[in-house]
C-alpha cells in the first residue's frame, strides 16, 4: 500500500484546466497543499462526491471532471456512484483512497475493512471501468490511463493511512469564496459564462 500524496505527486501534471471534487477532511488538506487552485471544490458534506462530480461532469462534458473520495464517504452515498452508472458520464474519474476507515473521525473501521468491495460494487452499478491498485506505479497507470480514454471510471486506491502528516498545514476555507472561485474557474477554462446575472429581486416582481 501507499499513501495518497505518494500517489497524488506522481499525477500533478495531469490536472491543469481540471475541475476536482475533493472530499473533507486529510485528503483535502493533502491536495490544496499539493496543488493549489480555484478548481479546487471542497466537499464539505461527506459522501457528496458522486452526486457533485457528476452534475459538474455533466454541465461541462467536453471537459474532464476528477472526484478525490475516501471509501467512508462512498459508503455514504451508493446513489450518486449508482447514477453515475446509469447517466455513463464520458469525462468522469472518480478516485477513491480506500484506507477502510474513518479517518477524520477516529478512525473508526469502514465496511471496506471487512467485506464490502467497492469496485465489485460499481461494476454492479454499471461502471465498467472500474479497478483496484495498490501501488503508487499502478496508481499512476490508471490514472493516466483514464485520463486518455473515456469513462466513467472510477479507480479505488488501497491506501494507508496519513497519520497526521505535519507537512500540511490545514488552510482555513471560507465555502463561500470557495464557491464563487470554483465557478470563476470554470467560466476561464470554459470560456463562457456559467452563472446568471445578478436579479434585482424587487424589479422581477413587478
Amino acid at each position: 500500500m501507499f499513501t495518497r500524496v505518494e500517489g497524488l505527486k506522481r499525477v500533478l501534471d495531469l490536472f491543469d484546466g481540471v475541475p476536482v471534487m475533493v472530499t473533507v477532511g486529510a485528503c483535502w488538506v493533502e491536495w490544496d497543499a499539493l496543488r493549489p487552485s480555484d478548481g479546487n471544490f471542497a466537499l464539505k458534506t461527506l459522501g457528496s462526491g458522486s452526486s457533485v462530480g457528476l452534475g459538474v461532469a455533466l454541465a461541462l462534458p467536453k471537459r474532464k471532471v476528477v472526484i478525490l473520495d475516501g471509501d467512508g464517504a462512498v459508503l455514504m452515498n451508493m446513489n450518486g456512484v449508482a447514477t453515475v452508472g446509469q447517466m455513463q458520464p464520458k469525462n468522469l474519474i472518480h478516485i477513491v483512497f480506500d484506507n477502510k476507515v474513518y479517518e477524520a473521525s477516529g478512525c473508526i473501521r469502514t465496511a471496506t475493512s471487512f467485506n464490502a468491495d467497492l469496485v465489485a460494487v460499481a461494476k454492479g452499478l454499471g461502471i465498467k471501468s472500474a479497478h483496484r491498485v495498490a501501488t503508487p506505479e499502478a496508481f499512476e497507470s490508471q490514472v493516466r490511463a483514464a485520463f486518455a480514454s473515456d469513462g466513467p471510471h472510477f479507480i479505488v486506491a488501497e491506501t494507508k493511512l496519513s497519520e497526521g502528516d505535519s507537512t500540511f498545514a490545514y488552510a482555513r476555507l471560507e465555502e463561500t469564496d470557495n464557491k464563487h472561485r470554483f465557478m470563476r474557474f470554470l467560466e476561464k477554462v470554459e470560456g463562457r459564462k456559467l452563472r446568471e446575472d445578478a436579479i434585482d429581486v424587487k424589479t422581477s416582481l413587478r
